[in-house]
């Protein structure tokens, strides 16, 4: 007898447990950190298909996007409630043991913020018509479909991924919203050999 009572207050105890670990997660990754994998090759060669990034969704509340920071946002969505990020939270996790995938999100470097006049001519990119000094870049910048110059509003930014040649961006889908953007990748979590802050 009394050791049932210990078998089923350590079942008790482990449930708990793993329940307390799991809302854990839900409140983690719905407003405060989240791991995401890169799934595109736009962002070479500065970020790899397959590396697994954390992203600090708090960043934004306090301090405002600047330019050369890499981001993740939502494709054609705003950012939801606590309510509504841990629905998403859930919905992702049954994704994945079903291997398909919910998430709608991009990762591209912010560019242009708002007050900036973006101008693309010559295969570079212009701030406020002085020409981006851009280490990361690989290949030339195309102006794509937008008409150039363009000045960025309120609450609004240009991105581009680092692979000018690949990447869908700005130049193909137009300014992105604040309420469209997640956060700011900080880290890289794997491969192991790749550990360590993003630039």
């Amino acid at each position: 007898m009394i050791k049932n009572k210990k078998i089923i207050k350590e079942i008790s105890n482990w449930t708990f447990s793993i329940l307390g670990a799991f809302v854990m997660a839900m409140v983690l990754n719905s407003k405060v950190f989240a791991t995401v994998k890169v799934e595109q090759s736009s962002m070479e060669n500065t970020l790899f298909s397959n590396q697994k990034l954390i992203l600090n969704k708090l960043s934004y509340n306090f301090v405002e996007p600047k330019r050369g920071d890499i981001i993740i946002f939502l494709e054609n969505e705003q950012r939801g409630t606590i309510i509504d990020d841990t629905v998403k939270f859930i919905n992702n996790m049954k994704s994945k043991v079903g291997n398909t995938d919910v998430d709608k999100r991009m990762v591209k470097r912010i560019i242009g913020i708002p007050g900036d006049e973006i101008n693309i001519k010559g295969g570079y990119v212009y701030i406020n018509g002085e020409k981006l000094t851009e280490p990361y870049a690989k290949d030339q910048t195309s102006s794509g479909i937008l008409n150039f110059p363009i000045e960025v509003p309120n609450n609004k930014l240009f991105v581009l991924g680092d692979n000018r040649t690949v990447s869908s961006d700005s130049r193909e889908f137009g300014l992105i919203d604040y309420n469209q953007v997640e956060g700011k990748a900080v880290f890289r979590v794997s491969p192991f050999n790749e550990i360590g802050a993003i630039k």
